[in-house]
């Protein structure tokens, strides 16, 4: 995937139409997924603040699929730190207590990921991710 495919992308994401947001956050998601090396350059891009924003107050598949791109991206400590800075813990946990199936498989899977960090498990617990993840 070529730097302008990524960036085309962020730009659907930002978009105001709800299903080219989920699709976009879908295939980053994918992308993020099957090429590692791919992770570094969909951060650069800027897809972060509107992935987070997805998870916050999109459609339930935008959530679904963006909770899954950040769970990719969240393989990287630096990414982890923007990714919790940029507020992502509280949206994530809305979907474990209220998401689709999907939705909260793909949360789960990116606390797990962002938990990693010291200081991240200590706002998950104070956000209450403990209890629905067990």
């Amino acid at each position: 995937m070529a730097p302008n495919d990524i960036q085309a992308l962020v730009v659907r994401l930002r978009g105001p139409d709800a299903h080219d947001q989920a699709g976009a956050a879908a295939a980053l998601a994918q992308q993020a997924r099957a090429n590692e090396s791919l992770r570094v350059p969909i951060v650069a891009a800027g897809a972060l603040p509107p992935l987070v924003a997805l998870v916050r107050s999109g459609s339930e598949d935008g959530k679904a699929n963006a909770a899954a791109a950040i769970s990719w991206l969240a393989n990287d400590a630096h990414t982890r730190t923007l990714i919790v800075g940029g507020g992502a813990v509280p949206a994530l946990v809305a979907i474990l207590r209220s998401g689709t199936t999907e939705g909260k498989a793909n949360a789960a899977r990116a606390i797990a990921r962002l938990a990693s960090e010291s200081p991240t498990r200590t706002l998950l617990v104070a956000e209450g991710a403990l209890p629905l993840l067990v």
